[in-house]
């Protein structure tokens, strides 16, 4: 299915068509639930300059969502950079939370945007497309997270501004073991973080932080996987602490 971000804001076509797995959305999502405070990660896959098609096969979350450090970071992306490539991708883009506010692009997100995009310059001089992601899994009322992609475009006179942007899911026939156990790895890491979420806190509406979340990773979870049995996959990954 084809989902609308609102695709433009500066009067301009979308410039590549956006693919992503479900197994990347249900990771981006997951991840944006285990903290109170901002996380973020880096979005490995394909880019085919030829049909203008930009594929995200997989998510690679990543421990300085607040970091100002360029240098630090530099040398984080540069590792995933690598393990990346090991898998046969490239660095696409990037995504991280706003836990309690709008997915809307600041004004900060533009800048860091703007940035990521000239780290994609290619040994040609040609500037590959870095797509950008925002997740709000705890704004408003519904349980399913608000997610925003964007890129930046640049007005006549050189402003630049957030552009909207639709994809479409790919869907994962299945959510893999290994897939399962860097689930595990990463709830048993913010579960000993200050920050970690507390699953079996009330949300709203009557719900547990659990019960929310499993709400907003079912619409991403392969449609053969019963809701039952995502119930059960969760509550494994997450130590039973719902």
């Amino acid at each position: 299915a084809v989902v609308s971000t609102q695709s433009t804001g500066v009067g301009q076509k979308q410039p590549y068509t956006v693919y992503i797995s479900s197994n990347s959305l249900l990771l981006m999502d997951y991840h944006c639930h285990l903290s109170t405070e901002e996380v973020s990660g880096y979005l490995g896959g394909t880019w085919n300059p030829s049909k203008l098609t930009l594929h995200v096969k997989g998510v690679f979350p990543c421990s300085l969502a607040n970091s100002t450090d360029q240098k630090e970071c530099g040398l984080l992306q540069d590792k995933i950079r690598e393990l990346i490539a090991q898998q046969d991708m490239t660095v696409i883009g990037w995504y991280h939370s706003h836990p309690t506010s709008s997915p809307r692009p600041s004004q900060h997100d533009i800048v860091c945007q703007s940035v990521h995009q000239q780290h994609m310059r290619s040994l040609d001089g040609r500037i590959d497309p870095c797509l950008g992601v925002i997740i709000s899994p705890f704004r408003g009322q519904s349980p399913v997270s608000e997610m925003q992609l964007f890129c930046v475009m640049h007005t006549n006179d050189g402003r630049p501004v957030p552009m909207h942007l639709e994809y479409t899911c790919m869907w994962d026939s299945t959510i893999s073991q290994e897939l399962a156990t860097e689930m595990r790895a990463m709830a048993i890491l913010y579960s000993h973080k200050q920050t970690g979420v507390k699953f079996h806190n009330h949300w709203r509406n009557n719900l547990t932080i659990f019960q929310k979340m499993v709400q907003s990773l079912k619409q991403k979870a392969p449609k053969d996987i019963s809701d039952n049995r995502f119930v059960d996959i969760l509550r494994h990954i997450v130590a039973k602490e719902e």
